[in-house]
């Protein structure tokens, strides 16, 4: 279950208009790759999008200034080198030579300062905080690129290999305008594939970027992409997409509903995947909505959820708990949260809410308080997993006088909801790499979005500013463990589970290894 969420109906509703299929035996230049998933893409521009379902193009699309590996070590990628100043506020690239956007005009150190300009001051951008401490950007000849920093940032490397820092030709922006990055002909990137089509809620499709050359040094093969196109296909029902994978019409589908995995091991039709990442599956509140500005009753409904039931009963065993906002491996991690995370306890539950004034006229009513009923309206986007999850939260938060009134919406609806701050609660699933999702989520400067909780505190703000600015790796990780503290001491989310994650594949096709960016650039994919 990714932070994309997704849903089922027969797989012949969409079978009946699948997409061409590959022709077993092409040259692999020629063929064509079709990934099938659950959700739409929101936006090709990739500063204006949190969205795995954009960053799964974009990274086609465009290139970084660097890469991560299989580890997510930092790596080359634009930039073949880079020095960094001792004080940590001076960052000196020098770029790869013979680079060209898919139009043609070579890349310069011109086009790094415009993304990075850009960026910074777009204004609403969801992800500029990566960024946020860059003061200026030089360009003193078109292969050098000098970065200034008010402060330092210690994951500034990271950061620059992700989606949202991909490199963008001046020129196309500013013809297409606020149009840039909705459709073919309104992006150019230096990636490995060029847009060419682009039908929302069905397909999106890329060819080939014959001049690509450069690709990121853990690949074997640096270019061109081994095939010659590769379609996106929106499937947000489960069962159409697996079964897209099981008659050939697509290669490769992710979001596998747990309770078909086992079925799948036995399918020589398909070759299921199992690998590892960070994420952290939530419910979030909107604290700037009576009644969760209640402590109180965040705290409640954290006791009353339990995830062992929707492990078992959404997952099917593929997941573990989660008690706090970042999975056990995350640099920082806070082992306390063990003993203070809120584990199942609905007695508990029901005497919090009793000490709280919440009175319940009879077992399944919802509680009221001053004559409010405690009554909240739960969004979500359809999944592997998700209707059986909400109906779990449902049903266990009834039993302690919650009422629940779901709300499904497709995935950039529900966004775009999340956005204007309609959701009382809301589930996702988010991945990252560093603890620096702690920012992301819940500095006051990312308020209404992504931090859709209205969560302001000046001691979080601190620590935030300080794990990304202390150049003492001690530093850092004690301000990482502290701010976990207060984000379950305050019930900002339930932390429902950390996923294991599964994908499938068609035997015919070679992964050599998972990224943490699913299948990342696609470079050394292989078909027979």
């Amino acid at each position: 279950m990714s932070r994309i969420v997704r849903w089922c109906v027969l797989a012949l509703v969409v079978l009946a208009v699948a997409l061409p299929r590959l022709v077993l035996g092409a040259p692999a230049a020629n063929a064509t790759f079709t990934f099938a998933r659950p959700e739409e893409t929101e936006t090709l521009d990739p500063e204006k999008t949190t969205a795995v379902s954009s960053a799964e193009v974009d990274y086609l699309l465009y290139d970084t200034l660097l890469s991560l590996d299989y580890t997510n070590d930092v790596k080359p990628g634009l930039a073949e080198k880079w020095t960094v100043s001792p004080d940590g506020k001076t960052y000196t690239f020098t770029l790869r030579q013979g680079v060209r956007f898919a139009s043609g005009k070579p890349l310069t150190s011109a086009d790094v300062k415009y993304t990075m300009d850009r960026w910074r001051a777009l204004k609403g951008s969801p992800t500029a905080f990566n960024i946020s401490p860059l003061e200026s950007v030089d360009a003193p000849n078109p292969a050098t690129v000098v970065m200034h920093l008010k402060e330092p940032l210690s994951i500034l490397l990271v950061n620059l290999a992700g989606y949202s820092a991909s490199i963008l030709n001046p020129d196309a922006v500013n013809r297409a305008g606020d149009d840039y990055g909705t459709g073919a002909g309104k992006v150019d990137g230096t990636g490995p594939y060029v847009l060419k089509e682009w039908v929302r809620n069905d397909r999106l499709v890329v060819t080939r970027n014959p001049a690509y050359t450069w690709g990121p040094p853990l690949y074997k093969n640096h270019g061109p992409g081994p095939f010659g196109t590769v379609v996106f296909h929106t499937i947000v029902e489960d069962t159409p997409r697996v079964a897209s994978v099981q008659v050939g019409d697509a290669q490769f589908a992710e979001s596998i509903p747990g309770e078909q995995v086992p079925a799948l091991d036995r399918d020589s039709r398909v070759r299921v995947i199992r690998y590892a990442d960070l994420n952290t599956a939530f419910i979030g509140f909107k604290l700037g909505h009576k009644p969760l500005d209640d402590l109180k009753v965040r705290q409640a409904i954290n006791y009353g959820i339990n995830r062992q039931e929707i492990i078992q009963g959404a997952y099917y065993g593929l997941a573990t708990e989660a008690l706090g906002p970042l999975a056990p491996g995350t640099p920082g991690w806070w082992p306390g949260v063990e003993k203070a995370g809120y584990r199942y306890d609905p007695s508990k539950a029901k005497h919090i809410l009793d000490e709280d004034g919440w009175t319940q006229s009879a077992p399944g009513q919802p509680r009221q308080k001053g004559g409010q009923p405690l009554s909240l309206l739960f969004l979500y986007s359809p999944g592997p997993g998700v209707e059986q999850l909400v109906n779990l939260v449902q049903s266990e938060l009834r039993g302690v006088g919650v009422a629940v009134r779901p709300q499904r919406m497709e995935w950039t609806a529900f966004l775009a909801a999340l956005r204007a701050g309609q959701h009382d609660m809301f589930f996702i699933n988010v991945r990252y790499v560093t603890p620096d999702v702690l920012y992301f989520y819940f500095h006051s400067k990312q308020r209404p979005a992504p931090n859709r909780f209205d969560w302001a505190d000046a001691e979080t703000d601190r620590l935030l500013e300080l794990s990304r600015s202390s150049t003492n790796d001690r530093e850092r990780m004690d301000a990482y463990q502290k701010l976990q503290q207060i984000i379950v001491q305050n019930a900002i989310w339930v932390p429902l589970v950390h996923e294991k994650r599964v994908v499938i594949a068609s035997p015919n096709l070679t992964v050599p290894q998972m990224h943490a960016n699913v299948l990342y650039k696609m470079l050394d994919l292989t078909l027979k």
